[in-house]
């Protein structure tokens, strides 16, 4: 009896998806980060994922190391992009798959009536928080390249979607942000709380299409 009770118990514990735990990642400088590129990914509450990255203003070989590691650690935690400062570095530098962008800017966007809604997910925060958001459904972003050269890039779809995710990152915002109302977590019950007193000043910025 006690040997079919335990084993009920093993079943059902084994079945509960883990509890979340956060991170607290060091920020770190391109130029520090390249000294000893590793693996590293925040998890909320972290407080780098609030971070309003700095401009990259130098476009040499710690540049390069930094985004070739970010494009590494975006394939091994099944990212479509990524951003420095999920990572814990303070720099405006995005991946997206392998392609890099240096101080990308939204500079054109489709017609705010032409939005589209998205149900999204985000590797920071945990697998049950899942936030409708409103995107444009295309964008022009202007960038620079690991040598300091400015390009434009059009994005539609899918694509536009997840660069404005990671732009939104490089800026300290969180699809949480996006929701009209507190998002809740249940394998992070402290979620809510948390963003509770930022969240009306988070949204407005998330909103914000400039």
């Amino acid at each position: 009896m006690h040997l079919e009770v335990g084993r009920r118990f093993l079943i059902f514990a084994l079945a509960q998806p883990p509890a979340w735990v956060g991170t607290r990642l060091r920020v770190e400088s391109v130029h520090e980060f390249a000294q000893h590129p590793q693996h590293r990914f925040a998890r909320y509450p972290d407080p780098t994922l609030r971070l309003v990255a700095k401009p990259v203003t130098a476009f040499d070989s710690d540049l390069r190391v930094t985004a070739a590691a970010l494009i590494e650690i975006g394939k091994e935690v099944g990212a479509v992009g990524l951003a420095a400062t999920q990572c814990g570095i303070d720099a405006q530098l995005v991946v997206l798959g392998d392609s890099v962008f240096v101080n990308p800017k939204i500079v054109e966007r489709s017609d705010e009536v032409r939005m589209v809604a998205w149900r999204e997910r985000c590797l920071v925060l945990p697998p049950d928080v899942e936030v409708e958001t409103l995107r444009d459904v295309w964008i022009v972003v202007s960038a620079t390249d690991l040598r300091g050269h400015p390009f434009t890039q059009a994005f539609q779809g899918e694509l536009a979607r997840a660069m404005q995710h990671e732009i939104d990152h490089a800026r300290g915002i969180l699809i949480v942000d996006h929701s009209a109302n507190l998002v809740h977590s249940a394998l992070y019950p402290r979620l809510a709380d948390l963003e509770a007193p930022f969240h009306a000043e988070r949204r407005h910025r998330a909103w914000a299409r400039h």
